[in-house]
């Protein structure tokens, strides 16, 4: 009987260690997509920021809407050619990121910056909640993405 409950004892901590991994590589993944996220959106490369997004997602911008979908998205993030403005600056701190399967909930602060043409820099901060998806194994993108500033931001 001691062997039985022994061997149950190794599979299960062989199981639970495989989960780990497979746990540990898609946190890597997911903090890599929200580090390139920022790095994109900075260097005006919006074809990569709406790439960071699945087909069928839904952004949640304060004081507006739901926008639903890439071209919604898009539209979104690329400013307009006319805009005198840009975003110089960039980070989102997750504060949790906790996987669920093939989806997973990530929720912290983001911070900014806003560059004129005078070159004035206006600094504006923020929190969020994203839902990500692994659309296939080790690609996740963006489903679920919702943000509105906070007192000073």
């Amino acid at each position: 009987m001691k062997t039985i409950h022994c061997l149950l004892l190794l599979s299960c901590c062989h199981y639970l260690s495989a989960q780990t991994d497979a746990e540990a590589k898609s946190l890597a993944i997911i903090r890599e997509n929200i580090a390139a996220f920022s790095t994109n959106l900075v260097a005006g490369n919006y074809d990569a920021v709406v790439a960071a997004y699945t087909e069928d997602a839904k952004i949640f911008p304060n004081n507006q809407e739901i926008l639903r979908g890439s071209e919604a998205i898009r539209n979104y993030w690329t400013p307009a050619p006319d805009k005198k403005t840009r975003t110089s600056y960039h980070r989102i701190t997750s504060e949790e990121i906790k996987i669920l399967g093939n989806e997973a909930y990530d929720w912290g602060y983001y911070e900014g910056k806003t560059l004129s043409l005078d070159g004035k820099e206006t600094p504006w901060k923020g929190k969020y909640v994203i839902v990500w998806k692994e659309i296939t194994p080790g690609v996740w993108k963006i489903y679920l993405d919702i943000w509105n500033r906070v007192p000073g931001g």
